[in-house]
Order: C-alpha cells, then structure tokens, then sequence
C-alpha cells in the first residue's frame, strides 16, 4: 500500500513543479511588413495611435514631434514629463541631440507599460519601438516567418507573496513615478523613484496588494493629490477630489496603477 501511494503521488509532484515553473504567458502580436521593415500600432498615454516601426537597435522608443504636440493638445504631455536632452548616434555614425520625455503609457496589442522613455524626432519621421519599451518584459520573440512579435508577461505563480507599489513626486519640477506588483517595497520605491528621475523626488505613498494607486495633479505638476482603493475608478476619482482639495486649479489625472 505504501509503494502504491507513493507511485500515485509521483505524477501529483511532477504536477505542482510544471505548475510552479511555467513560463510566462505570452501575446502574439501581428506585424506589418513595408519597405523591408516591420510596422506595429501603438497607443500613446492612452490618447494618441501612432504606427510604429519595429526597431529592436533603438535604445529608445522614438516618437515624431507632431506627435508630441498631439499629446500636449490632449492635455497627455506636459513639462513635467521632460526629463532632459540626449544625443543620439545614428545609424550612419552622425550624432543628433534630442529631447527626451517619459511616457505614463504605451500599449501594444494587449500589454501596457508605464514610464517608457522616449526622444523626440523631427515632424513627419517615423515613430520607433525600441528597447526602452521592450526591455520592460521578461522576454520578446521576433519571428520572422509568421511576421509577428511574441510578448511575454509576468505571470503569478502560487508561491509569488504580496505585490507591493509605490507613487514617488518632486515637488520642485512636479515630476511623478510609479511602480506595482513589485516584490517587496523596497523594489517598489526603488522602481518609483526610477520613474521619476530626479534626485529630489520622494515617495508619497504606497500601494499593496489587491490595491489601486492613483496620482493627479495640477497642470505644472507641483500640487498632489493620491490615493488607494480596492477600484480603479474609486481610486481615480479619489485622486483627483484630494489634489482638488489643496488648490483651486485643476487636476488632471496623470497615472493609476493596480496591484495584483
């Protein structure tokens, strides 16, 4: 009977392993190909679809300069969004110096991805997909003979604890990060703090597990306000009644994050 229970018990162990290291669940998403190049849609800050071109040589994701103002017109870019300028070493060793932003949002396909940095081109050049974008997932797949690009994202495994988020803010150039379903807080300050690139940003709050965060904030970024809740809307909602509370400007809702 002992040797039956434990030969029953084998396939029930080799069960749970599977299922504790399996891989990350992935998306396959369809590419378009044009003038030896790939094209794949993108939505920026949740306002703006550009069409971009796949190129996994960029450090940095690349959007044309009508785009920008496109986003500053949606009231989904301003100066606290600026972190600064960059040269850039093009392809035929010329270097160009270029504007850098930080998008709160850029969504491909189904995956969305928070604080993705990106430099400014000139008006009417094409739009760019590079590492700062890709490097945000475990791993990506390029497959060239189905023309499409595999994503993967994180998935919860039974043993994964409490995720952890964090909202940092620099009250001097209003700038803003944020991080969710990080493994301690420590790494969920760290990755806040990261996000808003500046020396003297500080967190402001925290998220935990099951929780939605939510930051708004005047248009010069300087005036706050946040808060967590079990909802995404409630959370929103609620950043924005406590920003409303410290100024009478307005307060637009810059980023909400929910944990697992």
């Amino acid at each position: 009977m002992k040797l039956l229970r434990a030969a029953l018990s084998l396939p029930v162990l080799g069960l749970v392993f599977l299922l504790a290291v399996q891989p990350a669940a992935a998306e396959t998403i369809q590419l378009q190909k044009h003038a030896g190049a790939y094209l794949i849609p993108g939505r920026v800050n949740g306002a703006v679809t550009v069409k971009f071109v796949l190129d996994t040589g960029a450090s940095d994701v690349l959007i044309p300069d009508d785009v920008a103002r496109a986003l500053e017109r949606a009231g989904k870019l301003d100066r606290g969004d600026y972190i600064g300028t960059r040269t850039y070493v093009l392809a035929d060793g010329s270097k160009v110096p270029s504007k850098r932003i930080l998008l709160r949002e850029l969504t491909v396909g189904d995956q969305s991805v928070s604080n993705v940095t990106a430099s400014i081109g000139r008006p009417g050049s094409p739009a760019l997909l590079g590492q700062s974008f890709l490097s945000k997932f475990p791993s990506w797949t390029l497959d060239n003979e189905r023309h499409v690009l595999v994503l993967a994202s994180k998935t919860r495994s039974p043993e994964r604890g409490p995720a952890y988020g964090a909202f940092a803010h620099d009250e001097t150039s209003g700038r803003y990060g944020a991080s969710w379903n990080q493994e301690s807080p420590s790494r969920a300050d760290e990755a806040a703090l990261k996000g808003c690139a500046s020396d003297t940003c500080r967190i402001v709050f925290r998220i935990t597990e099951r929780q939605c965060g939510a930051i708004a904030t005047t248009e010069n970024g300087k005036i706050w306000g946040g808060a967590t809740r079990s909802e995404r809307a409630a959370a929103e909602r609620a950043a924005i009644e406590n920003c409303g509370k410290r100024t009478s400007s307005l307060c637009k809702l810059r980023s909400v994050q929910c944990n697992r």
